[in-house]
């Protein structure tokens, strides 16, 4: 596909391809990286299909408010009023003016609201202008229902363009968390997907869909090159109900230097590791790199300060349980795997290894009175 396709109604940008092309309607970007013309010209096209199918978070503001910001006038060019897709992929079924807005007492407000403020975090941060990096993020599915105010479940797939070369990053977060009589049903994992080739097609909601494995919160980033971050339950097994229930966590960071190395290239460029005798350098390094994680997270509607010294303390969401008990093992497992290691993090580590172990006092008592049964079911 051209890019003449993309601007059939705009002349003056009709031979434009490449990086010109992706300046032109996402600019600016930030330090772009060198790739060849039809990398950039891909990523353009299926960045801007994408955005026109389905919602960009700067393209959505509440009713009532200004409206988004003008960053977001690139992603309708090339697109009539009369054009409108077909809802069964999850796109938006029109593309009126109705889908620029959306109640803030809806279940969907919880995820755009979320990701604009997490994210913009990580811009003031960066000391990025804001909307830099909200304008590369949009939601390809949603399906969240609120208890309150607080997500009871989710289920949600978002993409992110990188504002620096022609990838982007799919990511999923699944999470199921209810309050019953005498436990609590608690499950999630977050995964995500490095694509360095787009096509020159719009992204599928569907498609990406059925590269999940409907399967244990472990198992669901497992194959058709997605990598699970992270994951954790209670493990309801072998009779863990009723009166007797303990809450028996079981979770995981499953992120790797390597793997952190890679999303901050993708995500804000390549970053070279300092001397480790260059201690100011070495923290930086590390801060860098657990923003490009942070980032992950922020773009799924969840906010987790990780510390990186020993002065710092890890701040998890308040509106979702990522860990089951009170250690904090996702914000340690988050810096490990970006290589710092701080001094508390093993003392830490062994307490919440005996604060799991103290939980399974009591553990397979059985209740002959609850009749109730209950399946490890983790699908929605």
């Amino acid at each position: 596909m051209s890019a003449n396709s993309v601007n059939s109604v705009d002349p003056s940008v009709a031979k434009i391809q490449g990086l010109e092309l992706a300046e032109h309607h996402f600019g600016p970007l930030h330090r772009p990286t060198h790739a060849t013309q039809s990398a950039w010209t891909n990523y353009s096209i299926n960045r801007l299909q994408t955005n026109q199918k389905y919602r960009n978070i700067v393209s959505v503001s509440r009713k009532g408010s200004e409206g988004g910001s003008e960053e977001n006038s690139m992603e309708v060019e090339g697109d009539s009023e009369e054009d409108s897709v077909d809802d069964e992929d999850g796109s938006e079924e029109d593309s009126g003016e109705d889908d620029d807005e959306y109640d803030k007492y809806s279940d969907e407000a919880w995820l755009l609201d979320s990701v604009k403020a997490y994210v913009s975090q990580i811009e003031v941060e960066m000391n990025f202008e804001n909307g830099i990096l909200q304008k590369c993020i949009t939601i390809l599915w949603n399906e969240t229902e609120l208890d309150d105010e607080d997500p009871r479940s989710t289920d949600h797939i978002v993409r992110i363009y990188s504002p620096t070369a022609p990838v982007y990053i799919d990511v999923h977060f699944q999470y199921y968390c209810r309050s019953r009589w005498s436990e609590v049903e608690w499950f999630y994992s977050i995964g995500y997907k490095i694509q360095r080739r787009p096509s020159a097609t719009a992204g599928n909601a569907l498609t990406i869909k059925s590269e999940l494995k409907m399967s244990s919160p472990p198992d669901v980033h497992t194959r058709n090159g997605w990598q699970t971050l992270c994951w954790g339950y209670y493990d309801d097994s072998d009779g863990n109900y009723g009166k007797n229930w303990r809450r028996i966590e079981c979770g995981q960071v499953e992120l790797h230097e390597e793997g952190a190395v890679d999303v901050h290239e993708v995500l804000f460029g390549e970053l070279e590791k300092p001397a480790e005798s260059d201690s100011e350098a070495t923290l930086a390094y590390h801060r860098s790199l657990t923003r490009g994680i942070r980032m992950l997270l922020a773009a799924v509607g969840i906010s987790y300060q990780v510390a990186c010294t020993d002065d710092e303390r890890d701040k998890g969401p308040h509106d979702l349980m990522l860990e089951g008990l009170g250690d904090k093992w996702v914000g340690r497992g988050i810096r490990n795997a970006c290589g710092l290691r701080l001094t508390r993090d093993a003392e830490d580590e062994q307490k919440g290894a005996q604060g799991r172990q103290e939980e399974l006092k009591g553990y397979g008592e059985d209740d002959d009175d609850d009749e109730e049964d209950y399946d490890d079911d983790y699908g929605f």
